[in-house]
């Protein structure tokens, strides 16, 4: 110990120990709890320093100590005092080294003293002292280099302690241990320090055993003592450990300059903290900087009327706000109602906003966007609602201002998963939560692996929402959508099926290219059982010439029109992909009815897609590809980042197997980030976004082969640029794979027409599912959707 040590020193000239060890006595040590002087029972051990050498070469009880003797000593001793009030331990431990080290009476030269009581505190489970003392001319002093030690253990308080919400509700046991060290005890009254050590904790409000064992023990270096090592443990807080804690060796010098506290004033402060209303461990009084851009998370929630059209309005409301603007959105989520479990199911995501305000002047205005312009009426407690926006989190800040009823961070967030999924979409593996500290994404984790309350929640479980939404048109329901379970992967793989109106596509050119066969083979694909008809006007096979805009115009909108104003319920009514690069020929496919935009160029073509997808609030597919049609052959090699700056994760860990395949895995994912970023940054919501690794496209056979088999990882995929306090996560992103008749499937089976490999396609698909692609794009859909009964029974689950 830093202080004095457990055990008496040795030296060349006595290297051997006698022991004694917890001879049983009894003694008035001064006073119990009840300040009585009644008898204690009391432990009493001894070890002596001696050099039994030739005691052990002959076999001579002469030339040792007769622990039997000394016992017998230190019985008579506390026989013949069984009257006396020692007043304290550190008494009774000297009246034992005094006989101990009585020559005359077969003692010893040295010798250390420890005599504990078990019953002489009720708050602790024993109080020890331990003295070394050394025989020197005729006397009986200290030895140089040690001091008198106390040491109490467990002492057993209750307190509120812990950063969780659970925590903050109920009392939870601790135990303390101090080792106390001091020249002399004679002025330092032990059962005072425990009192106040007691009382203090029973009443303190902490978030953490560090701050709880820090303020323990500046309260013992208020004494007259050397220093203290002080320990506590949380019993309870690990269902499959004894305790944990933590522990601290303090001095009075290390208080020097801070403010002693004064137990009674401060406990009766925190009494009233802790026992009047729930706190927050720490309610930081400091006023936000005026003027100063600052950084929120908004959780938003919605499960009346349209709750996607709510949030859009609730996203306008917010970025008409002066100096505050929606930065960021995350995916948006459906989940189980909490709390009040007989409701519908609720959309819910996260904003990231910055602004001016004070968290005080935003919470008046989401109010006020919730009751005000979006109309909510509050007429039960986690009811039905049109909106709820809450803050989560403000910068760093830790803050409990109960004249407004804010709470920040949020204190329910770490236990719902439809705040923390899309919370760590917008936030990087290694953001800490302010008062837990430790990262959110681990919170996240710990929730999925927990047992959830099913009297709070049904579960727990979220789908990914993709909101059929269009702000030129309005053929669907306001609540269309795609879902996913990108977590469980349980939801059915969806079929898109490929509609060309070109003349010279790789594999079914003219098979489309006039309206009435393009709305006959529509009108098939329909019954087939497909879920989307993707429609393109471009080929992009190597060599091909692209048509003008008019003309790519002519081959596409008047089929959109025609299908919206078809005769047929199912074929009017399904979901319809335009498969573009072209800005113009997105939006007025959108104006006429389509629902979604597949770009093959990622936004790389045509510098206004990303705005017409931003205005218009379709869903859209982010492909990757590099070059264009006639070099993205060539350019098929893939290397790793340049940028020292950039972190990246799959599954949010950053130590990624550095193989080949895993190189060619980060590269693709990290340019769909590039675009995925300029999207963002142009407005487009991240629920619109569908990411395709675009297999085919700037990639060779291995490399196709490759993405099939790395989708998890790539879905699993994100960075952060630590220059830019950028983060990109394509972690909750619906992913597309279209492998259909492609030419690395030709070279596999040899198959040299694209219209031959139906089959192989079939194969292929299959291994699309097992590796959780959410939506496959193909040609041959009647054929196709019985390959997809198949996997979705096989690898989800879904019958």
């Amino acid at each position: 110990m830093p202080f004095s040590s457990s055990s008496i020193s040795t030296s060349k000239s006595n290297p051997d120990i006698v022991l004694i060890d917890t001879l049983s006595a009894q003694a008035i040590t001064g006073r119990d709890f009840w300040k009585r002087p009644t008898v204690q029972p009391l432990d009493v051990s001894v070890e002596l320093r001696t050099d039994f050498k030739a005691s052990s070469d002959t076999d001579d009880l002469r030339y040792s100590l007769n622990y039997a003797v000394i016992s017998r000593n230190i019985t008579e001793f506390f026989e013949k005092n069984k009257g006396k009030n020692f007043k304290s331990l550190q008494n009774v431990a000297k009246g034992v080294a005094d006989v101990v080290l009585d020559e005359k009476k077969g003692g010893g030269q040295n010798a250390r003293v420890s005599v504990s009581g078990r019953k002489t505190e009720i708050r602790a489970q024993k109080i020890e002292v331990v003295l070394n003392r050394e025989k020197t001319d005729a006397s009986v002093s200290k030895i140089d280099g040690f001091n008198d030690t106390f040491l109490i253990h467990g002492i057993k308080c209750s307190t509120l302690i812990g950063v969780f919400t659970f925590e903050r509700l109920q009392k939870q046991f601790v135990s303390l241990d101090l080792e106390i060290t001091a020249e002399d005890f004679d002025n330092v009254d032990i059962y005072q320090i425990i009192d106040d050590v007691a009382t203090y904790v029973d009443n303190s409000n902490f978030k953490t055993v560090e701050a709880l064992i820090e303020c323990v023990a500046q309260i013992v270096c208020q004494y007259p003592i050397l220093g203290v090592v002080a320990k506590v443990e949380k019993p309870n807080a690990i269902t499959f450990a004894e305790g944990v804690g933590v522990q601290v060796t303090r001095t009075p010098k290390d208080f020097e300059g801070k403010a002693p506290i004064s137990t009674s004033e401060e406990i009766q402060k925190r009494t009233t903290e802790s026992l009047s209303s729930f706190n927050l461990p720490s309610a930081q009084e400091t006023a936000v900087a005026e003027g100063r851009v600052h950084t929120a998370y908004i959780a938003v929630g919605s499960n009346v009327g349209s709750p996607v059209e709510n949030i859009i309005k609730a996203i306008e409301q917010l970025n008409q706000v002066t100096d505050t603007k929606v930065v960021q959105t995350s995916s948006l989520y459906e989940s189980e109602p909490m709390y009040h479990l007989d409701q519908d199911k609720f959309i819910n995501g996260v904003f990231e906003i910055t602004t001016k305000l004070t968290p005080q002047s935003l919470l008046k205005i989401l109010k006020e966007i919730e009751y005000n312009v979006l109309g909510r009426v509050k007429l039960i407690e986690n009811g039905p609602r049109s909106i709820d926006l809450d803050i989560l989190l403000y910068d760093d800040l830790v803050l409990n201002d109960t004249q407004v009823n804010l709470t920040i961070p949020h204190i329910s967030m770490l236990e719902r998963t439809f705040v923390l999924q899309p919370l760590c979409e917008l936030v990087p593996p290694t953001y800490i939560h302010p008062l837990s500290a430790e990262p959110i994404h681990n919170h996240l984790k710990q929730l999925y692996v927990s047992t959830g309350d099913a009297s709070k929640q049904k579960s727990n479980r979220l789908s990914t929402h993709v909101p059929l939404f269009n702000a030129l048109s309005n053929h669907h329901d306001a609540n269309a959508a795609l879902t996913f379970d990108l977590t469980h992967h349980t939801h059915r793989t969806r079929l898109m099926g490929i509609l060309n109106t070109t003349p010279d596509s790789f594999s079914d050119g003219g098979r489309s290219a006039s309206l009435p066969l393009a709305i006959e083979n529509a009108l098939k694909m329909v019954h087939a059982g497909v879920d989307i008809i993707d429609i393109g006007g471009v080929s992009t096979r190597p060599g091909s010439i692209a048509p003008d805009a008019e003309e790519e115009w002519r081959r596409v909108v008047p089929i959109v029109k025609g299908i919206r104003e078809h005769a047929d319920e199912k074929l009017r009514n399904v979901i319809i992909s335009v498969d573009t690069y072209r800005a113009k020929i997105a939006r007025d496919a959108i104006e006429a009815g389509a629902d979604i935009i597949n770009d093959i160029s990622g936004g790389l073509f045509d510098e206004d897609m990303f705005k017409v997808v931003a205005e218009t609030g379709v869903p859209y597919v982010l492909n990757h590809t590099r070059g264009t049609p006639d070099t993205m052959s060539k350019l098929n090699h893939y290397e790793n980042s340049e940028d020292a700056g950039l972190v990246e994760y799959f599954k949010s860990e950053e130590n990624i197997d550095e193989s080949e395949e895993n190189v060619l895995l980060k590269a693709v994912s990290r340019e769909l980030c590039v675009q995925y970023r300029k999207a963002i940054d142009a407005g487009v919501k991240r629920w619109q976004i569908i990411t395709d690794p675009g297999i085919g496209f700037a990639k060779n056979l291995r490399q196709n082969l490759a993405i099939i088999r790395g989708t998890p990882l790539i879905k699993s995929y994100s960075n952060f640029n630590e220059d830019t306090e950028t983060f990109n996560s394509l972690e909750g992103l619906p992913i597309l794979l279209g492998p259909s008749r492609k030419k690395f499937i030709g070279t596999l089976t040899n198959e040299k027409v694209p219209s031959e490999r139906v089959l192989t396609t079939g194969a292929v698909i299959m291994s699309c599912v097992g590796y959780q692609s959410d939506i496959v794009r193909v040609h041959d859909v009647e054929e196709v959707k019985k390959v997809l009964l198949i996997g979705d029974a096989l690898y989800r689950d879904v019958l």
